[in-house]
């Protein structure tokens, strides 16, 4: 079970990874064709516009977080067969379910 779990969390890490920095490329991107300029940094520019990239980027992390999240789970197990540790396979629609029980040999 130990390898599994560590299977897992590389797997997980590999996707989130990628997806995310895809996501901060394309935000990147979308803010400077709309706003015609580059995306703040260091706080740098008026507090409306760092508010703004600081929601629009932190929304897109999680976003990209939950679907890179989602993508693994369901890699994992169409290469192995099973739900990865601490999903459940929800048997009515093939889904994966995330378990938030806490196990005794966590």
């Amino acid at each position: 079970m130990v390898g599994a779990k560590i299977g897992w969390r590389l797997v997980q890490a590999a996707f989130t990874i990628v997806v995310g920095l895809a996501a901060s490329k394309a935000v990147s991107t979308a803010w400077k064709l709309g706003s015609g300029g580059k995306p703040p940094k260091n706080g740098q520019g008026g507090y409306a516009e760092v508010a703004t990239w600081a929601a629009v980027s932190a929304g897109a992390a999680a976003a990209a977080r939950l679907f890179a999240e989602r993508r693994a789970a369901a890699y994992w197990l169409k290469s192995t067969g099973y739900a990865p540790p601490g999903y459940e396979e929800d048997a009515a629609n093939g889904t994966l379910l995330k378990s938030i029980a806490k196990k005794d040999d966590e």
